[in-house]
């Protein structure tokens, strides 16, 4: 790989992705919304920046020309309407494929899709693998299931891989960051539901090198037509030798900075009417909120335990570090940064 193109490359992810791609003396192309936030990128050597959004491919898609592989990074976590949830992480994945297709020469399209895409586990099976049919309980989940199915349409044009991470954390995560400051300033860890969930993590580097490893050699989509290929080119992306509760995760936290702290399961009866007033006023102001129902859809489902063997066996993966240090590594940064 000589040169990569990357959306979302000012985020958590994207980030160290660029990191990664550099490091291995690939030139890299930034698709750029807020030059405010590409200060970063700006004036490092191997780093190209293109402004635009995911949503208008037509206003950059000649920088996609001779870029050997295209990370697709960008995305919703959150929005106001459901529309751009399904806009941005649905249609506008299918136009970014669209672009890569026409190419005289394809580029290797890499979507980072999420574990919401495919769901908990089929009930009476306690880990989900990749060939366990997709049931999303969330827009979010539904949204980015949206965009691997605009992809799986076009697989016969160019190679795609998707990559479903279960929750990734690390350096520059601001959703993580939250819970470590909350933990480590009121000692205090809400999960929500009064069941335990058990979860899948993955340490932003290892899902990086999986990113990595699928763009070299990982499995392609082939179109489902109801013959079976609907799990063709899909890897999770998780730590799958434990799978901690989310009253857990917190727990571990708290471990990893040295403090203590009290687990107060919220039952979800009472989590309900809180979440929807606290996200309605979000929306209210234009800011979508990580607080909404559509998270806590997710936060109690059943299960998000999935299984990693698929990527072990295709891609050589496995976490270069238990999840415990990981979180200690993480709470470091946090410290070197005055974040906490």
């Amino acid at each position: 790989m000589r040169t990569a193109f990357v959306t979302g490359a000012t985020g958590f992810i994207g980030r160290h992705l660029v990191d990664a791609l550099l490091d291995r003396g690939v030139e890299v192309r930034c698709l750029v919304r807020s030059p405010a936030r590409a200060a970063h990128l700006n004036h490092r050597d191997g780093v190209r920046t293109v402004p635009g959004s995911l949503a208008d491919v037509s206003a950059w898609r000649s920088e996609l020309a001779g870029c050997d592989a295209v990370f697709n990074v960008g995305g919703l976590v959150a929005a106001c309407n459901r529309d751009d949830l399904f806009g941005v992480n649905g249609r506008a994945v299918g136009g970014l494929a669209d672009a890569c297709a026409a190419l005289d020469a394809p580029p290797t399209l890499i979507q980072v899709s999420s574990l919401a895409a495919a769901g908990p586990p089929p009930v009476g099976k306690p880990i989900r693998d990749e060939a366990d049919p997709f049931a999303p309980v969330s827009d979010y989940g539904a949204s980015k299931l949206l965009g691997d199915g605009e992809l799986r349409k076009r697989a016969d044009r160019l190679p795609i891989t998707s990559i479903q991470p279960g929750i990734v954390f690390g350096p520059h995560d601001v959703q993580v960051l939250m819970l470590y400051q909350m933990i480590n300033a009121a000692r205090l860890h809400l999960p929500m539901g009064l069941r335990p969930v058990p979860v899948s993590m993955i340490h932003v580097a290892d899902l990086v090198a999986l990113m990595l490893a699928a763009a070299d050699r990982g499995e392609r989509m082939k179109p489902d037509n109801g013959n079976g290929h609907a799990g063709s080119g899909v890897y999770h992306a998780c730590d799958d030798r434990e799978y901690p509760s989310y009253g857990e995760f917190g727990q571990r936290i708290a471990r990893a900075i040295g403090r203590w702290v009290f687990v107060l399961p919220v039952a979800t009866p009472l989590a309900w009417p809180v979440v929807a007033v606290l996200s309605t006023c979000s929306n209210l102001v234009g800011k979508p909120s990580l607080i909404s129902p559509d998270k806590l859809r997710e936060a109690t489902a059943r299960s998000w335990a999935a299984s990693a063997a698929k990527a072990r066996s295709h891609l050589d993966f496995a976490p270069a570090a238990s999840v415990d240090q990981r979180l200690r590594e993480t709470g470091d940064w946090f410290r070197s940064k005055g974040l906490l």
